[in-house]
């Protein structure tokens, strides 16, 4: 079971139209089962064996200020996606810093170390709608140029800066398949 996590400003905004039903559409039409969740009604994540961090509008930052509200990141083991802001929320729990920068539109990302989840180094064509660079923490490693991607040392949690569920649906679909 997948855990779907909207960050979006508060639950039942028209954000989640844009950026959280096309990726639980991806994981369902992958064969995942999903359950879609705002973050701040999760009290216990337990239950689910992975978890995805979607996205947000551009000026949405609210739950990157609310992060401790996802402090149980800190601890858990399972497989985690973070997508744009969910990769933000992510190397801000752990202890990076997220600072301004606006990147819209289609871009090459250069994966510059092989991973499960994006394979081996390549350069893809991505959708990128964030407002944001990630200074990554020391438990993070970028693998993918201008830190697009990154996995954590010593378990299967990603970031990916881009929107794969835009272009790189695969992503999503290796997410699902994969053993991470």
């Amino acid at each position: 079971m997948i855990l779907v996590l909207d960050l979006c400003y508060r639950d039942g905004s028209l954000s989640r139209y844009e950026f959280v039903d096309p990726v639980a559409n991806a994981l369902r039409r992958a064969g995942a089962e999903i359950d879609v969740m705002h973050y701040r009604e999760l009290e216990d994540p337990s239950g689910y064996d992975k978890v995805v961090l979607c996205g947000t509008a551009l000026k949405d930052r609210c739950c990157i200020d609310d992060a401790e509200q996802l402090s149980w990141l800190q601890d858990w083991k399972r497989p985690v996606l973070g997508i744009s802001t969910g990769a933000a929320v992510i190397c801000s729990v752990l202890g990076g810093r997220v600072l301004s920068g606006i990147h819209i539109g289609m871009e090459d990302v250069v994966i510059s170390a092989e991973t499960p989840l994006l394979g081996e180094p390549r350069i893809i064509p991505a959708f990128h709608l964030h407002s944001f660079r990630l200074v990554l923490p020391s438990e993070l490693i970028a693998v993918a140029e201008n830190c697009e991607a990154f996995v954590a040392r010593d378990r299967p949690l990603y970031g990916v800066l881009f929107n794969p569920e835009v272009r790189n649906r695969w992503i999503l679909e290796r997410f699902v398949k994969c053993e991470l």
